[in-house]
């Protein structure tokens, strides 16, 4: 990969982590507008609101919707030439990232359970290539939280076993 390629696919991968973190696709925000409009339970209808409001508030600060971004995960789909040029650029994205506060620093190493500070270390981000013989470069980012996502990404071990 040429230095201005990766330089390019850094800063797209940035924004894509930014966009991630601070906004909700378009689809997803209209149901929870649509759920809000027809909510009946008074409870129900708050905490929706509360949601509604932090949606805009991430907005317009360009801040996290949620103070727990997860471990960022890719998955790149397309004919790659440098898959270590690309993995390099995936990871200084993320550093990037998590530096300017859009991603709070949630790896550890898997033996000494020590916070690299950066979501950047052994196995993070996890990065599941699909390749292809496709003449473009399809990356999706995806923020898999700890709260659904335990199941199906990690495993939390109690402290006297780990």
């Amino acid at each position: 990969m040429r230095m201005i390629a990766v330089r390019k696919l850094e800063e797209a991968v940035f924004k894509a982590l930014v966009k991630a973190s601070t906004s909700l696709p378009p689809d997803v925000e209209e149901a929870l507008k649509q759920a809000y409009r027809l909510e009946a339970s008074p409870q129900a209808k708050l905490q929706l609101k509360n949601i509604l409001d932090n949606v805009e508030l991430a907005r317009r600060l360009g801040k996290p919707l949620c103070q727990d971004t997860g471990i960022v995960s890719f998955f790149v789909k397309g004919k790659v030439d440098d898959w270590r040029g690309l993995e390099k650029a995936l990871r200084k994205a993320t550093i990037k990232a998590t530096e300017e506060a859009f991603l709070r620093p949630n790896a550890v190493h898997p033996l000494t359970r020590e916070n690299t500070g950066n979501n950047v270390g052994v196995g993070v981000p996890a990065v599941t290539w699909l390749p292809g013989s496709f003449d473009t470069l399809e990356i999706t980012v995806v923020l898999k939280g700890a709260g659904s996502e335990n199941l199906s990404f990690l495993k939390v071990l109690p402290p006297g076993e780990g």
